[in-house]
Order: C-alpha cells, then structure tokens, then sequence
C-alpha cells in the first residue's frame, strides 16, 4: 500500500520542542486527498519528538467519501522515513471520516503513551514517532482534494512519564 504524507512532513519541518518542563506544544499536519488512494494506504500526519508523550489530538476534516473509516495510532519506524510502514489505533480505532467534522480520542489510555528515549549516536534512528491514519474500509465515493488537519499536543516527559 502507499504512504503518503502532509504537508508539513512532506516539506521536512522541524518537530517543535518546548522552552519548559511544562509546556504543550501543538505540531500541526495538513493533508489534501489525492485520486487513487485505496484500502490499506497509510498517511504520516505529524510527529512527536523522542522524550515527549502526546497529551490530546483534535482532527478537522471534510467529507472524505460515503464510507471512508480509519485507524488513528502511530506509524511504525521513526518520523518521516520512507518504506512500508503501518498505522495503529492507540487514538481512535474505526473512526468515521465520511462526513465533516471533529474528532478526538476515544481509545482508552491514549493519554498515557509512554514517550519513546532520544538516540545518544547519529547513527541511530531517532526516536521520534509519526501520527497519521491508515485507510481500513470504504472510499466509496472518495472526494479527491478534500482536506484533513491533524494538531497534536505534546509535553516533555515528566520523571519518565
């Protein structure tokens, strides 16, 4: 399947870190549905650096299709690699995209995420994680160049957490 990617990770914008032990910091992905995606076709929305833990997702989007529904979670490998990578659903599992709106969270623990540790060598991937959705059921009627708009909130960890 492919993957695609907003257009913030797509251009290789830096992941924003915080001034203070306390800060949300919000990292922003937009995403503007092309023709011939298909079931299976993953999309990296934004990214949260090594050593900090996502506190909140809010999703806008437009209507995607008469029965587009995705996974929301985190891709695996690091942010912004290529290859074949998958999505979860640590932040929404099915979620309904064929009519406009907002989504939030709905899974369980979602604001419990432990925070993945930053690599000490340059050789090393970074730990840095992606956030996006994979397309699981329907593009039945998909509306190519349709928008989403992903804002994460994320805070640096706190003890290990």
């Amino acid at each position: 399947m492919a993957l695609f990617k907003a257009d913030q990770v797509a251009a290789r914008l830096p992941l924003m870190n915080s001034d203070g032990a306390n800060d949300l910091v919000p990292q922003v992905g937009d995403f503007t549905v092309p023709a011939g995606m298909v079931v299976g076709d993953v999309v990296e929305m934004v990214g949260v650096p090594a050593g900090y833990v996502p506190v909140d997702l809010i999703i806008d989007n437009d209507a995607l299709g008469t029965t587009f529904a995705a996974n929301v979670g985190f891709l695996t490998g690091t942010y912004n690699s290529s290859g074949a990578r998958t999505c979860g659903a640590e932040f929404i599992a099915a979620a309904a995209f064929q009519t406009a709106g907002i989504k939030r969270p709905t899974v369980a623990g979602s604001s419990r995420i432990l925070p993945t540790k930053q690599q000490s060598h340059l050789d090393l991937p970074s730990g840095d994680r992606g956030i996006g959705f994979v397309v699981n059921a329907g593009l039945a009627g998909l509306v190519v160049g349709s928008k989403v708009r992903f804002t994460v909130l994320y805070r640096p960890q706190i003890e290990g957490k």
